[in-house]
Formats: structure tokens, sequence, C-alpha cells
């Protein structure tokens, strides 16, 4: 089983998938699991998750591909129903905006 980091909720490849919110404890509790692998893109976004769940979260981008069992800690920024989607050329670089934004946490969870 593969564990990563994502900032944003994405089917990886296709298949059977659960989505659960979580808790910023539950979220703790998920990395002190095991170990993980980052995938998260963005540097403030890696800060600020950091910051948020008292861990190390690195940016880097890379691709994968999750396989039956694998699951993934999802940090992503949760804009309001109706709200314009942050623009291409200010993704990871919103800065102190960032922070005034809500951060939903949740884990996904690829089936077997």
């Amino acid at each position: 089983m593969n564990r990563y980091i994502l900032n944003s909720a994405v089917v990886t490849s296709p298949g059977d998938y659960r989505y659960t919110l979580l808790t910023v404890e539950e979220a703790r509790e998920w990395l002190q699991r095991g170990p993980y692998q980052s995938t998260v893109t963005y540097e403030e976004t890696a800060q600020l998750a950091s910051a948020m769940l008292g861990a190390t979260i690195t940016p880097k981008r890379i691709t994968v591909r999750m396989k039956p069992g694998d699951e993934a800690l999802v940090v992503r920024i949760s804009l309001p129903e109706g709200s314009p989607r942050i623009r291409l050329e200010e993704k990871g670089r919103l800065g102190e905006r960032l922070r005034c934004h809500k951060i939903e946490l949740g884990v996904l969870v690829r089936k077997e």
C-alpha cells in the first residue's frame, strides 16, 4: 500500500474510490501511521499544510497512479460555491490570501 499527500482530490487512475473529510487531529493521526510521499505541487500549500499538521511536507511535482489499497491525505483549498476559480498564474503565489480560504482535509482511498 502506498500513501500520498495530494493538494486536490483527483482520481489518479480508473477504479472505485472513497473520500472522507477529516479533522486536523485525524489528519495528524493519519500522518503518524506511517511513511507517505508528498505530491503537493506548490510551496505555499506545503508550508501551510506543514504548519497546520505539525509535520514537514515538502513540495514535489510528481504524478501518481493510485492502485487498489493506496490512500492519500488531501490538503486542498476549498472555495465557496459559486466563487471564481483561482487563476492559473496565481496558483502557488497566493501569499496571505491563501490563509483566508478554508482548507479542506480528507482521505482518498482507492478500494480493493
